[in-house]
């Protein structure tokens, strides 16, 4: 950050609730954070979490609203759909959002948390050529093959000897 900058010491606040009269006074602000992840441990579905996290904001100053522009990321661990497996993913968002210079305090924890919420993946696969668990003994078939015999995926099966 240029230290001639107005914000060039500000402290940014570890639970991001930021006081909209300093942002004001300073005619706005740049400023990057890491986050806790134990911030952010309600975020994911379990047993899924964030393992960290960096926020980047830009407050702009209008007439009468603050324009936040902020960017959220980092590595997080997700479980496959597939195989169960837990595997590390980076993350990379962006949220915008605006509020009134008449507001007391702007919660960007509060925008971080419902942006991680939002992008986490409904089916999430460790790699796309995921074979899966066996659906007989849940051996992981990434990890080699089971000694369990293939049944036939068809329904008709149950009927093949029953008509000679």
């Amino acid at each position: 950050m240029n230290s001639s900058s107005p914000y060039a010491q500000y402290d940014v606040p570890q639970n991001l609730q930021f006081k909209t009269s300093d942002i004001v006074r300073m005619g706005g602000l740049v400023c990057s954070a890491q986050i806790s992840p134990q911030l952010l441990t309600d975020v994911l579905e379990k047993p899924n979490e964030i393992l960290k996290a960096t926020v980047s904001l830009n407050f702009s100053i209008a007439s009468h609203e603050i324009l936040i522009r902020g960017k959220i990321e980092g590595q997080r661990r997700i479980e496959c759909a597939r195989c169960l497996a837990l595997a590390q993913q980076p993350y990379q968002e962006e949220f915008v959002e605006t509020c009134s210079t008449k507001t007391e305090i702007i919660d960007i924890m509060s925008l971080v948390k419902q942006t991680l919420a939002l992008t986490e993946d409904i089916r999430f696969l460790c790699q796309p050529e995921c074979k899966g668990l066996c659906p007989h003994c849940g051996k992981n078939l990434n990890e080699g093959l089971c000694n369990c015999k293939p049944e036939s995926l068809s329904p008709f099966a149950v009927l093949k000897g029953k008509f000679k």
